[in-house]
């Protein structure tokens, strides 16, 4: 069955984290202590098969797994008895595992693409529309900010995100218009989430505000990855004006309910 690791001995996987080749930064920030999340292993084979399950849901599995494994893993994601507060959808490019769950009738197998960074990393202060001001996520903007993709659904909440990720957003009078920051957090990584209110969208602002976290990624010395769902097109090109190129891919599994 599985069996949650002692979160004081997360440091134990962080070979297993750096070896996910599917959004690594996730499992990576939980194995090193810096964003909240849950491993979870076999009780029989402690570390042979291991499970990274990040507080905004995203799973992710070591590079072996066996059958046994995998039907824990498929309770989980079913929930059932509605245990589970968070989500869970698992990410991965294993062939193996995507068979599994391509034969079970009551789960969606959907696809995830990964872009890593090759624009320039001299970027220079973003020229802003007039009337709107770019600022730094604080307590209150934090408080402020509602949509779809938002520093909390990553965090454990805004002590925590505010004390280790960072964020920047564009006001306008008192709306909050548009907003990126650092969905996830590793020693050598960062993944940027970003997002703008339906009210002012076609403005530009998202490119303002994500050049702001990829000069924040790389002011501390750390590679600005992107990341999105398969048809989410707005988001490609976005990344793709900024800079970013589409590196790889993989499948995201989830409860069809």
């Amino acid at each position: 069955m599985l069996t949650k690791v002692n979160p004081l001995l997360h440091p134990d996987f962080i070979s297993v984290a750096d070896a996910i080749e599917c959004g690594k930064v996730y499992p990576l920030s939980i194995a090193e202590g810096i964003q909240e999340g849950d491993i979870f292993t076999d009780s029989k084979k402690k570390h042979e098969n291991i499970l990274f399950w990040a507080h905004c849901g995203f799973g992710y599995l070591s590079e072996k797994v066996d059958r046994c494994f995998l039907e824990e893993i498929y309770e989980l994601m079913m929930d059932r008895k509605q245990t589970n507060a968070r989500r869970f959808l698992l990410m991965t490019n294993n062939k193996s595992v995507e068979e599994y769950f391509k034969l079970k009738d009551d789960v969606i197998l959907e696809r995830r693409y990964f872009f890593d960074y090759f624009g320039n990393t001299e970027l220079s202060e973003p020229g802003l529309p007039a009337g709107y001001e770019l600022k730094e996520i604080d307590h209150q903007a934090l408080a402020e900010i509602s949509g779809r993709i938002v520093p909390l659904l990553f965090w454990k909440n805004a002590n925590d995100f505010l004390s280790k990720g960072k964020g920047y957003c564009i006001t306008c009078d008192n709306d909050i218009a548009s907003w990126a920051f650092s969905a996830a957090v590793s020693s050598r990584e960062i993944d940027i989430g970003i997002e703008t209110s339906p009210k002012y969208k076609q403005k530009g602002l998202g490119l303002i505000v994500a050049k702001k976290m990829i000069q924040y990624a790389i002011e501390q010395d750390k590679k600005p990855v992107w990341a999105c769902h398969y048809r989410n097109t707005a988001s490609e090109k976005i990344a793709e004006k900024l800079g970013f190129q589409k590196v790889s891919e993989c499948s995201i599994i989830k409860n069809k309910v």
